[in-house]
């Protein structure tokens, strides 16, 4: 397997991770807490906001390492 194929793949998912972290979050959550997706959605407004501060701690440090990540995964492209 190609090398700079695997790495590209790799960089794609790292920048998709940040739309995909959300729904991912979402079913991870209501998954431990033993919440059918309905019921959070009918729920309390304090899971909501769990998740969103969950979603933007993800975001704050996704931002602070993208430069890093796509550093490294260039740098073993070559």
């Amino acid at each position: 397997m190609d090398n700079g194929l695997f790495i590209s793949f790799l960089v794609q998912c790292w920048r998709w991770s940040v739309f995909l972290m959300f729904p991912l979050l979402l079913f991870m959550y209501s998954q431990l807490r033993g919440l059918p997706l309905a019921e959070f959605d009918n729920g309390i407004n304090q899971h909501k906001w769990l998740i969103i501060l969950l979603y933007f701690l993800y975001i704050l440090l996704w931002l602070r390492f993208n430069r890093r990540v796509l550093a490294m995964l260039e740098q073993r492209r070559r």
